[in-house]
């Protein structure tokens, strides 16, 4: 049985509690001298909040650190409106926040456009949640472009989780929050991240009586409105923050090629590494190629490094890698040089060989000829050898000498002409081939194709309301076309028009001798309703599959 303690003992036990207490705040308190008050100038002119900088994530798969700002401080000047510019978010004049909203990997800072670089992770307390819910119109089972387009873990389709957040004690001035997609898939934000879990969210909308404390990454959907998006984390905000997880130093290992050389050889590394927080690509290493404790390298998170021994021997390679919480691990392993082998002697230098191709293989004074070198050598690099070109094998090189094995010409005349190419060497050793190419002259032009002509008379037309005009409307048969002319007749005009002319060609359809003509006459009829003005008729005629029109002024007149 459990003995009874006295009141004053209890009292005491009060006492010393409430002082163990303070003494934690105060720790805490000290604690938090590193998080630091910065002063953060709109762009709007307005007075500027004080920005609490440093805030710790509350999702374990965001290294970056929260500023502690309002919506009225995203917004800006707009607010409680949306807009693009007056806010310190802003980039440019058409973008704001970070680059790409459904990045796994958004930068923690940006630089708007005033030259500030600012966090562009925020925490923004005391707001409340309306209006959330799934976005089905934002669903895939693949991941965006930016993220690497495969398919999610589990072939799953994932939906776009969304809402909007308002100021607890306001009534307008909001934020859209949106839980990406791609952030469900990977798992960054779900039942698994209890600060990034999108099904509890919805249980705490609210008309202002639910408060809440939010992080993400600002984001400008232009031109609608402001956004976090990504959104990582939210908690009430009568609750702590969650406390950090746990952190383990990374793993390291790496592999190379070739497995041993001498002291000629390029060795290139391959560090493998993981960690429990921290994604492969964000862990850094750092490499000491020869085990003497200094390293060679700076701390990168690219994976992969070469290096070259200058002397014999056994090496001890070191490759550090760092996580984001500045745990690390080492691990090395040997790696075995020898001295390298003398250079065998250098074979004799022969003579390059030489051959060249031309397209078209014949043509006439007007065909451009194209013509490809082929040069080989078995001291040098083909593309190293240099070529000249005489074009009629007359002696004189029409051409300079040049690495670049494709030339053109166009020869003046007909005839028969031998084309030669030389190659030389760097070690001045020369080669050349010859080819005849026949040159003819050009093909007389070809005759120009069938055609007709059209034409009115007169060309104009002024015709007082109720009467009528015409005009004679004649094809000229070109370059032997002939055959059934159809035609038509249409009617327009720029000003109001509440009563229109009629417009008729008669016949509409005429036959059209080789080299010969043929008419039609064109009527423009009016009455005493027609409306004055300017008119334009066209008449268009069609043989065949060639059509022409031409179009005729007719200004109507009152009596």
């Amino acid at each position: 049985m459990k003995a009874r303690r006295a009141p004053g003992q209890r009292g005491s036990s009060a006492r010393k509690s409430a002082l163990l207490t303070f003494s934690a705040a105060l720790l805490l308190l000290v604690l938090a001298v590193p998080v630091y008050l910065a002063v953060v100038s709109p762009t709007d002119g307005s007075t500027p909040s004080a920005a609490t900088s440093g805030l710790a994530s509350w999702n374990p798969n965001v290294s970056c650190a929260a500023d502690l700002v309002t919506i009225r401080d995203v917004l800006g000047s707009a607010y409680p409106h949306q807009a693009l510019n007056g806010s310190r978010y802003q980039v440019n004049s058409t973008s704001g926040g970070i680059p790409v909203e459904r990045s796994l990997s958004p930068p923690c800072t940006i630089t708007n456009a005033t030259g500030q670089v600012l966090s562009s992770f925020v925490q923004i307390n005391n707001v409340s949640l309306y209006g959330y819910g799934v976005k089905t119109t934002d669903c895939s089972a693949w991941y965006s472009k930016q993220n690497g387009g495969a398919r999610y873990p589990g072939n799953q389709t994932v939906c776009t989780n969304a809402g909007q957040i308002i100021t607890i004690g306001t009534t307008s001035g909001y934020m859209k929050i949106e839980i990406d997609r791609d952030w469900l898939g990977k798992g960054y934000c779900g039942p698994n991240v209890p600060s990034c879990d999108n099904a509890t969210l919805a249980q705490e909308q609210s008309n202002g009586s639910i408060s809440l404390d939010v992080q993400g990454f600002v984001f400008w959907e232009g031109p609608y409105h402001w956004e976090l998006h990504p959104f990582t984390a939210w908690k009430l905000s009568s609750s702590p923050p969650p406390p950090p997880p746990s952190n383990s130093p990374p793993s390291v290992d790496f592999s190379w090629t070739p497995t041993s050389g001498n002291n000629s050889t390029v060795f290139s590394f391959t560090a493998q590494v993981s960690d429990d927080h921290d994604s492969a690509s964000s862990i850094q290493v750092r490499w000491d190629w020869t085990g003497d404790g200094t390293w060679d390298t700076a701390w990168s998170t690219t994976k992969t490094a070469s290096h070259r021994y200058s002397t014999a021997g056994n090496k001890t390679v070191v490759v550090e890698a760092i996580d984001s919480g500045g745990l690390t691990s080492t691990q090395s392993h040997l790696v075995q040089v020898t001295a390298q082998p003398p250079p065998p002697p250098p074979p004799p230098n022969a003579p390059p060989t030489v051959d060249f191709t031309w397209t078209p293989t014949s043509g006439n004074t007007s065909t451009v000829f194209s013509f490809t070198a082929t040069a080989a050598d078995d001291h040098d690099s083909s593309s190293s050898i240099q070529v000249r070109w005489d074009w009629n094998g007359d002696g004189t090189w029409d051409t300079a000498w040049s690495t670049t094995k494709t030339a053109t010409h166009t020869f003046s005349a007909v005839g028969s002409y031998t084309v030669i190419v030389q190659a030389v060497d760097s070690g001045g050793l020369t080669a050349i081939q010859s080819h005849s190419i026949s040159v003819t002259a050009p093909p007389p032009p070809p005759p120009p194709p069938p055609d007709f002509g059209l034409g009115a008379s007169p060309s104009s037309l002024t015709i007082l309301c109720g009467s009528s005009g015409s005009s004679t409307i004649t094809l000229t048969s070109l370059n032997g076309l002939s055959g059934t002319a159809s035609l038509s007749a249409s009617i327009s005009s720029s000003g109001l028009v509440l009563v229109w002319p009629t417009v008729s060609v008669s016949p509409s359809s005429v036959m059209l001798a080789a080299n010969g003509t043929a008419i039609s006459t064109l009527t423009i009829s009016t009455s005493l309703l027609t409306t004055p003005g300017t008119y334009t008729v066209t008449v268009t005629a069609t043989i065949g599959s060639v059509t022409h029109s031409m179009s005729l002024t007719v200004v109507v007149k009152l009596l």
